[in-house]
C-alpha cells in the first residue's frame, strides 16, 4: 500500500515555490509595518518594563492641615485593668499602649482619670467619655458597668476585641463588640503581608485627613466588622476593599456611631501603635484623635473637599504624543468641545509645535499641558538637565498656543524632587502622575521655587485596558473607566480618566462620552480641567478656620444660642475661591440649629455627623464669621 506521506518530500513546482516566497515577503512587510506603528504609537519601555531600572521613590508630600478643633475640654475615664495587663505576653506592652492613649486624649483637650475595676467604671458620669483600650478581658460586673454607661447616654472609645473574654480571660464571644458597634458580623483579620486601611471623605472621622488616605499597618492580628454604608475600611494597596479572608464580607476597620440613648461610640479594629512607618503614625494618630473628639462631642471644622460640596472630582486627560495622531487629537478635541466636557491635553512639544491647526483645536477644547520636549523620562536626570528640558517645553508650548502650560504629565509616570522644583521654576503649578495610590486626593509638595500640586492618577488608563489587558472592545474600555469612577466617588477623591490619542480613536471616544454622561446624571461630581483642580487644592489649603467665643444670639422669637462656638473663616491675601463650603463635625448640630454667616442665613445640609454649610465666593483678605443658633418656629409664632 502506498504510504500517505513519502519519506523524502519531493520538489515543489516552481509556481508553488515562488508563491511561498511572495507570501513570506508579504508577511514580513506586515510585521515590519506593525513594528513601526507600535514603535511610534506605544511606548516601548511600557512593553518591556524589565529593560528599565526601578523608578526612584516619589517625594513625600506635606501633611494635610489639621482640622480646627474647638477649645473645649472634657473629662475621660481611662480603664487600666490588671487582668488585661496580664493577658499580653509582653509585660511592657499594655502600659505603653495606655500611655499612648492617655497622650492622645490629652492632646485633644481631655482630662484623664484612671479606673481599675468595676466600681470605678460604675462611678463614670454620663458626661465623661469612657476609654477602654486593649480590653479583651472584662468581668461580668465590668461589662455591666459599661452597659450602664451607655444606657445613661454616655460615650465610649475602645479598640480591638473589647470584652470577648470574661474576668478570667476565658472566651466569651464577639457579642460585646457587635452590640457596641451595631455590626452584623465580627471577623478576625489574620496577619497579612501588607495590611492597609483607607479613610474616605465625608465621615465623622475624616477631618484633617484627605479623602482616600491609605494607612499602612504592621501585620498584627486585627478585627473587621460587617456594617452597611460608608466606613473606614480594610483595603489593599490600590484602595480596593479587602474584607476578611473567611468570605463574610467584613471590611470595616473603624466604626463611629450615635447610640439610641444619645451617646456616641468609636471603635478601632487596630492598636494605637500599629502604624508601619512614621508617616503612617501621623495619619493613624489623627484618625484616633478624630474618634476621641467624636465621642467627646467636641466640634471640629475643615474645608469641604470640593467646590459646591461635590462628592468627588473628575478630570479627563489625553496625551498627544506623536505626529501620526494629529487627526485623532483633532477628532477628540472636537468631541470634547461639542459635548462641553472639560478636557486637559498633554503634548510632546517637539512633535506638535509646527501644527497650528492642532494648537487652535486643543485650546478651544480645553487646557494644554506638557509631556516634556521629547517624552524622555525625567527622574534621575541632573537638576540642570531637567531645568533645561522643562523650560524648553514650557516655552515651546507657550509659543505654540499663546498660553504658558501649567501642568506636566511626566513620561512613564516617574518623577523626583528635582522634577517638582524644575517644573515649578519653569512656570508650572501641578504635575499629573501616579502617587503609588497612597491617597486618592491631590497632594501638596513644597519646593524652593514655591508649592506645587500632585494630581494622582489611580484609574486604569486606556493603555492598561486595551494593550496590557488585551481587549479591543470599546465597551470594555468604558466599563473599566466607570468602575474606576465608582470607586473614587465612594472615596470622595479625584478621578483622572486618562488616555492617549493613538489608542482612544473612533468608537473608543464613546467611552469618554459614556463616563461624562454617567457622572453628569449622578449630579454630585465636579468636572474640571486639571489646572482648576490644582488651583482649588492649593487655595483650599490656605484657608484659616478658627473657633472663637460665640457672640450673643440674634434677637427674635425662637432664636437662641446652640452651645457651639462661632467659627471664623479667614482668607489670605491673593486667595480666591468660588462655591466654598465648610464641614462642621459636631454631634449637637441638628434640625433645630441653623448657621448664620455674618448674620445672614446660608445654604446648608445636615449630616449624621453635623453639617455642611455654604460660604460661597471667597476673596483674599475677607474674614467671615459663622454663628450657630437655634430656631424654633413654634416659639416664633407664640
Amino acid at each position: 500500500m502506498r504510504p500517505r506521506r513519502e519519506p523524502v518530500p519531493r520538489a515543489k513546482d516552481a509556481w508553488i515555490w515562488l508563491g511561498g516566497v511572495f507570501m513570506l515577503g508579504v508577511l514580513g512587510a506586515l510585521v515590519i509595518g506593525a513594528a513601526i506603528v507600535l514603535w511610534e504609537n506605544i511606548e516601548i519601555r511600557q512593553l518591556t518594563p524589565g529593560l528599565t531600572e526601578a523608578p526612584p521613590p516619589i517625594p513625600e508630600p506635606l501633611a494635610p492641615r489639621e482640622a480646627a478643633r474647638a477649645a473645649v475640654t472634657f473629662d475621660a475615664v481611662l480603664f487600666r485593668s490588671p487582668q488585661n495587663e496580664a493577658y499580653f505576653e509582653d509585660s511592657t506592652y499594655y502600659a505603653a499602649e495606655l500611655d499612648h492613649w492617655r497622650a492622645l486624649i490629652e492632646s485633644v483637650g481631655g482630662t484623664v482619670r484612671v479606673a481599675v475595676n468595676a466600681e470605678d467604671l460604675r462611678a463614670t458620669e454620663a458626661t465623661e467619655v469612657m476609654i477602654l483600650p486593649e480590653a479583651p478581658c472584662l468581668s461580668s460586673a465590668e461589662l455591666a458597668a459599661v452597659g450602664a454607661h451607655l444606657s445613661d447616654g454616655g460615650s465610649i472609645v475602645t479598640n480591638w476585641a473589647l470584652g470577648v473574654r470574661d474576668g478570667n480571660c476565658e472566651w466569651r464571644g464577639w457579642a460585646t463588640v457587635a452590640d457596641l458597634t451595631g455590626a452584623e458580623d465580627v471577623r478576625e483579620i489574620p496577619p497579612r503581608d501588607a495590611l492597609y486601611l483607607t479613610v474616605p471623605g465625608g465621615l465623622a472621622l475624616s477631618p484633617g485627613i484627605d479623602p482616600g488616605t491609605r494607612i499602612e499597618l504592621r501585620p498584627d492580628p486585627s478585627l473587621a466588622l460587617r456594617i452597611p454604608g460608608e466606613k473606614v475600611y480594610w483595603s489593599d494597596w490600590a484602595l480596593n476593599p479587602a474584607p476578611d479572608e473567611d468570605g463574610a464580607g467584613a471590611d470595616v476597620a473603624v466604626a463611629a456611631r450615635r447610640t439610641p440613648e444619645g451617646g456616641r461610640t468609636t471603635w478601632f479594629g487596630v492598636r494605637a501603635g500599629q502604624a508601619a512607618t512614621p508617616t503612617d503614625s501621623v495619619k493613624l494618630e489623627r484618625l484616633l484623635q478624630n474618634g476621641i473628639l467624636w465621642a467627646a462631642g467636641t466640634p471640629s471644622a475643615s474645608p469641604s473637599t470640593w467646590p459646591g460640596a461635590a462628592q468627588a472630582a473628575l478630570v479627563f486627560a489625553l496625551d498627544v504624543e506623536g505626529q501620526t495622531t494629529y487627526v485623532n487629537a483633532l477628532d477628540a478635541a472636537a468631541m470634547f468641545e461639542i459635548e462641553g466636557i472639560p478636557a486637559t491635553f498633554f503634548v510632546v512639544s517637539r512633535l506638535v509645535q509646527e501644527n497650528e491647526e492642532l494648537a487652535r483645536a486643543l485650546i478651544a477644547a480645553g487646557e494644554v499641558g506638557s509631556q516634556t520636549v521629547d517624552h524622555t523620562p525625567l527622574a534621575g536626570l541632573t537638576a540642570q538637565d531637567q531645568n533645561v528640558r522643562l523650560r524648553r517645553s514650557w516655552s515651546e508650548i507657550e509659543k505654540w498656543t499663546g498660553i504658558g502650560p501649567i501642568g506636566l504629565r511626566p513620561p512613564e509616570d516617574v518623577f523626583d524632587s528635582l522634577t517638582l522644583h524644575a517644573w515649578r521654576l519653569a512656570g508650572g503649578r501641578y504635575i499629573l502622575s501616579g502617587n503609588e495610590a497612597r491617597t486618592a486626593s491631590p497632594e501638596l509638595h513644597e519646593t524652593e521655587a514655591g508649592p506645587i500640586v500632585l494630581l494622582p492618577r489611580l484609574l486604569k488608563d486606556d493603555y492598561t485596558v486595551i494593550v496590557r489587558d488585551v481587549t479591543f472592545r470599546s465597551q470594555r474600555l468604558a466599563d473599566a473607566f466607570l468602575a474606576g469612577t465608582r470607586k473614587l466617588r465612594a472615596i470622595g477623591g479625584l478621578a483622572v480618566v486618562a488616555g492617549h490619542t493613538q489608542i482612544i480613536v473612533g468608537a473608543r471616544l464613546e467611552a469618554i462620552r459614556t463616563v461624562a454622561d454617567t457622572v453628569r446624571a449622578q449630579g454630585d461630581w465636579w468636572l474640571a480641567q486639571a489646572h482648576e483642580v490644582a488651583d482649588w487644592w492649593l487655595a483650599r489649603s490656605q484657608i484659616e478656620l478658627t473657633w472663637v467665643t460665640a457672640e450673643p444670639a440674634p434677637t427674635g422669637r425662637g432664636m437662641g444660642r446652640s452651645g457651639v462656638a462661632d467659627l471664623l473663616v479667614t482668607v489670605p491675601s491673593g486667595v480666591n475661591l468660588d462655591d466654598f463650603w465648610v464641614d462642621v463635625v459636631a454631634p449637637s448640630l441638628d434640625e433645630t440649629v441653623i448657621p448664620l454667616v455674618d448674620g445672614t442665613s446660608v445654604q446648608f445640609a445636615l449630616r449624621d455627623w453635623g453639617m455642611q454649610l455654604r460660604l460661597g465666593v471667597l476673596r483674599g483678605g475677607e474674614v467671615r464669621r459663622v454663628a450657630f443658633v437655634t430656631h424654633d418656629p413654634a416659639d416664633e409664632g407664640s
